[in-house]
């Protein structure tokens, strides 16, 4: 099974002018029903890129501030598991949260981070099931 990789990029001063430039003209675009060119910095031009092949493969996207805070059922959408499991893992330690009255809440980030690690650990678990798979085969052939 393909899963997504997580990749996190940060802007300097520099690149950070360029992207809030480069908003604000397709913010004037956004209206217009005839293609207008739009000067982009290259390392925008390729972020902008990244995203919209994220949404091409995947079917669309989510983005916000890392520091949103989400609701189990939320952090469940994102992590492909019920709403009980997502609890599970905030209380066992996996997912870093705090409550907001009785009520549970984990960062974007923090589920993003898991994720990550859930998928690395679920890729490596598949490798690993299949070099046995490998050697369970080798066994299983006839001896000379």
């Amino acid at each position: 099974m393909d899963t997504p990789h997580l990749n996190f990029e940060s802007f300097d001063g520099r690149l950070r002018r360029a992207a809030e430039d480069a908003l604000g003209s397709l913010r004037e675009l956004g209206g217009t029903r005839k293609p207008v060119p739009v000067t982009l910095d290259p390392q925008i031009a390729a972020a902008l890129a990244r995203f919209l092949d994220a949404a091409l493969e995947r079917g669309g996207v989510a983005y916000g501030p890392l520091g949103t805070e989400l609701s189990p059922s939320q952090a469940g959408k994102i992590l492909g598991l019920s709403r009980p499991l997502v609890v599970r893992r905030m209380e066992d330690g996996r997912l870093p949260f705090h409550y907001v009255g009785t009520h549970r809440r984990c960062t974007l980030g923090d589920v993003l981070g898991l994720k990550a690690r859930e998928d690395e650990r679920n890729r490596l678990m598949g490798e690993i099931y299949q070099d046995f798979e490998e050697i369970g085969d080798i066994d299983s052939e006839p001896s000379p």
